[in-house]
């Protein structure tokens, strides 16, 4: 802001004694500032000077010739300029408002302009960009009348102490024309959780080749902050350091007079200011630090051409943008790192983010603290905050009257969370005002595909940004993508050989998603979105199917939650092939995601849909397959049944091989052993000669398995395993994890019907390897079956009943259930353990083995069945 100069406040000799105070002449419009003139009433006669303020008199428009006469009595001259450029009197040129400006002569003259004004009439703008050109105006910025009181009172102390000043030096010395006293704004809270971005940037500058430097990113995330903080821990390093905040210029023609005021320069005739600021800066070693530039983007070539002439010049700036200027250096501000999902209390207390909202807690509620029974709330409120620093801060300060559960539960509007602390900028006091301040910088197309983009749950690819973008327009995607990049709005998440991805904060996407509603483009945009993922279905099962499965589950893994909304959407719009054609390609993907349980809800939810009845043939083929092998998984076995039977005949009737081979392996798994051995064996290998002629190894290698347990169950653990380990090779070969985990635990399996306890166990060390990294639930399930099995016959019984507690715990929270050939031998160690310790401490172990987190389990696992006697 800018500073109320020595020469600025140049007055007349004479002193006021106490008989004759000070007069301060107020101008302003009257109605529409009548808060604005009171304050500055009190603010002057807080000071025991005079208010000269025409609502005194009786006329509401007094002639020129009165105001002239207070004008002549008065020695300082206060212009309040809002939105009105006032009455023009008949046979006038100007407004009484400009007039007073004009007659006001040479007398020191504060000027306060309210910012924002974005109703501020064309004369009146016309006339604030001549006052800011005047070398003996001091022009400041305000946004309320509080502030305007403060503001007003600092600035006529200062002057009158100048004044004083002026008085004492014989003949009066030419004033100051050096810069002025370098002020940088102290922030009152601490800053928490920036240290490493602090001394990343703080060596940025230290570069001797980087001059310009921009701190770039959303609203709320703490670029202006940062800043203060790298100016303060620099500030002896230069032989000054300026902070402009720029958020009050709404015109960039104003930036170098702004710049001049805050440097305390006045211009020198007709010469430009920016030529002078140049000159005065050349020389010393000077760090510019320019806030909230975005707004005023078309200045960057004054920040240019300032380096150029200024060698000892270095320009620290934040924007939502970047410059866009030879030399400039990005640097840009992510979110403070957030606890993960299941974080415990000192996990969380870790977290930049979680820090933050404490000590912003404490400051409302000194005795909040962090515990073991908040930690996970509170770690959950920042996540879904984004980490964004504003947001926190805002959310924090609801805990003087909520927890943070209560707190968490109402997040659902936390575009809305409202600041209390008045110093707070209007457009930071809810995180919708800092969403609207970016959202006003927009062109049409960028608004549009902002808007569009907001139908993404997670992140997307620039392929589906322009499958969703183009809503047959003639917009250019990729141009106006990039654009939005720039203003910080969409962030790119380059990762090391793969594709990029670019997402929105989830508090940004919130107010696209509204902007896109508004726009009633919400329905056809969402179809877009369905579209491009029912036709990424089917090349991601290919892809899951082949060499490539590791990239392409991680691809899926990155659409999960565009798949889940895209899902959503096509069953609440009656749109059920669509839904199909989305679900079920991915149906391996489901299964090693441990995502069976909601997949069959969506599949019930999609089957009662009236547009089922318009299906295609292999869509109800599809939705038969579905509904069968889930209900086999969850341990519905009768159930799944006729949905199978029905899919083998619909599967021959379109002689669709492909589906053909998966019902019957479905078939096969729903029928008891015990009567229908042959049949069950008859229809596996059906299937996999089907598998083998499609040339589909992740087909194969998965009716491999189920066949190798029914040679277990013919009492054939050599076959068993020979079958087995052809699966293991296939899943080697396809480089499939979760086939590869699979075989390795049944392997296990059959190690120990073969009394080979050590070798189970190595078997098992590398299928908790896979199914930790892999985090397959229902895999690590059976695992920990396995691994109970291994401490039972090692002598741990109390262990293996605590691995089949977490067992059971794990499918009952992902609602799985053991295959129906696995069974027999899961009960028979269930059994085995409950004779073992007893039915007290079976039902105590397994619940505390229930009680432990998956990675703790596998950790448990490990420890309790380390070192088996070799050969038991």
């Amino acid at each position: 802001m800018s500073e109320v100069t020595s020469r600025d406040r140049a007055i007349r000799p004479s002193i006021a004694t106490p008989d004759q105070r000070v007069r301060v002449f107020v101008s302003s419009t009257l109605e529409e500032l009548a808060e604005e003139r009171a304050a500055a009433k009190a603010a002057i006669t807080a000071l025991r000077l005079t208010p000269v303020l025409f609502e005194l008199g009786a006329r509401p428009h007094p002639p020129r010739s009165l105001y002239r006469a207070y004008l002549e009595q008065s020695d300082v001259f206060i212009g309040i300029y809002g939105e009105k450029y006032g009455w023009i009197a008949p046979g006038e040129a100007v407004s009484g408002l400009e007039d007073e400006y004009l007659l006001s002569g040479d007398r020191p003259k504060l000027i306060y302009v309210k910012t924002p004004a974005p109703g501020r009439e064309p004369r009146l703008e016309e006339m604030i960009l001549r006052v800011w050109a005047d070398d003996r105006a001091s022009t400041r910025p305000y946004r309320t009348a509080t502030e305007l009181e403060a503001t007003i009172a600092d600035d006529v102390a200062v002057l009158l102490t100048e004044r004083f000043t002026a008085a004492r030096q014989a003949g009066g010395e030419p004033p100051q024309t050096g810069l002025r006293a370098p002020r940088l704004p102290v922030p009152p809270t601490p800053l928490v959780g920036r240290s490493a971005d602090i001394a990343a940037l703080c060596s940025l500058l230290h570069q001797p080749d980087i001059r310009l430097a921009t701190v770039v990113g959303p609203g709320g995330i703490g670029k202006t902050r940062l800043v203060l903080e790298v100016a303060s821990t620099l500030h002896a390093e230069f032989d000054g350091v300026w902070f402009l905040d720029l958020a009050p210029v709404a015109n960039p023609l104003l930036v170098p007079a702004a710049l001049a005021a805050e440097l305390g320069i006045i211009g020198e005739g007709s010469r430009p200011v920016l030529d002078v600021i140049a000159e005065r800066l050349t020389g010393c070693r000077s760090l510019l630090v320019l806030d909230n530039f975005e707004q005023v983007l078309s200045a960057a070539d004054d920040v240019a051409h300032l380096l150029a002439e200024s060698p000892g010049l270095r320009v620290l700036v934040t924007s939502r943008s970047l410059l866009q200027v030879r030399g400039e250096r990005a640097f840009p501000l992510t979110p403070l790192d957030t606890p993960p999902a299941e974080a415990r209390l000192v996990e969380a207390a870790a977290s930049p983010a979680v820090q933050l909202f404490l000590a912003r807690a404490q400051d409302v509620r000194p005795d909040f603290a962090l515990t073991a029974e908040n930690a996970p709330a509170v770690a959950a409120v920042v996540r879904r905050l984004d980490g964004i620093p504003l947001a926190i801060e805002l959310a924090a300060a609801r805990v003087q009257l909520l927890t943070p559960a209560m707190l968490l539960r109402r997040l659902d509007r936390r575009l809305d969370l409202q600041a209390s602390d008045r110093d707070i900028p209007e457009r930071q006091r809810t995180l919708r005002a800092t969403v609207d301040w970016s959202h006003s910088l927009l062109g049409p197309a960028e608004r549009a595909l902002f808007a569009q983009l907001g139908v993404f749950a997670g992140g997307w690819t620039i392929e589906a940004a322009e499958a969703v973008g183009a809503g047959g327009g003639d917009m250019d995607v990729m141009e106006t993508l990039s654009a939005l990049v720039g203003h910080s709005l969409v962030t790119v998440d380059q990762r090391p050989e793969a594709e990029p991805r670019l997402r929105m904060l989830e508090t940004i996407r919130d107010y696209a998603r509204e902007r896109l509603v508004e726009r009633g483009e919400y329905d056809k945009t969402m179809r877009r979105l369905a579209e491009y993922l029912r036709d990424f279905s089917p090349r991601a099962a290919a892809g899951l199917a082949g060499v490539e499965s590791r990239l392409w589950i991680e691809r899926v893994d990155a659409e999960l939650d565009n798949l889940r909304a895209a899902l959503a959407w096509a069953v609440g719009s009656d749109e059920a092939e669509l839904a199909i054609r989305i679900a079920a390609p991915l149906s391996r993907y489901w299964w090693s995601r441990s995502l069976l349980a909601p997949m069959l809800d969506l599949a019930e939810q999609t089957a009662d849909l009236p547009s089922v009845d318009r299906l295609a043939p292999d869509a109800v083929a599809l939705l038969l397959w579905c509904r069968g092998v889930i209900r086999i998984a969850l341990g519905r076995v009768a159930e799944a049944q006729p949905f199978l039977q029905r899919l083998v005949g619909e599967a021959r009737a379109l002689q669709d091989d492909w589906l053909l081979a998966h019902g019957l392996t479905g078939l096969a798994l729903t029928l008891p052993y015990e009567t229908a051995a042959a049949d069950m064996r008859g229809m596996l290998h059906e299937a996999l000669d089907i598998f083998r002629r499609l040339g589909d190894e992740w087909g194969v290698a998965f009716v491999l398995s189920p066949l190798g347990q029914v040679a277990v169950r013919d009492g054939d653990p050599a076959a068993a395993s020979d079958l087995h380990r052809q699966a293991l090779t296939i899943a080697d070969r396809i480089d499939d994890d979760q086939l590869r985990g699979q075989a390795l635990t049944l392997l296990a399996l059959d190690a120990m019907l073969g009394a080979d306890v050590a070798g189970a166990r190595r078997w098992l060390v590398d299928a908790a390897a896979l199914h930790r990294r892999l985090q397959d639930r229902e895999g690590l399930a059976y695992c920990l079956d396995a691994f109970a099995a291994v401490a039972l016959a090692t002598g741990a019984p109390v262990a293996a009943a605590r691995l089949v507690g977490a067992a059971t715990g794990i499918r009952t929270a992902i609602g799985a259930a053991v295959w129906p050939l696995m069974a027999p031998l899961t009960d028979a160690l269930y059994d085995g353990v409950r004779a073992a310790v007893g039915a007290d401490a079976d039902r105590r172990e397994r619940a505390a083995g229930a009680a432990l987190r998956p990675s703790d389990a596998l950790d448990y696992a490990m420890a309790s069945t380390a070192d088996p006697p070799p050969g038991r």
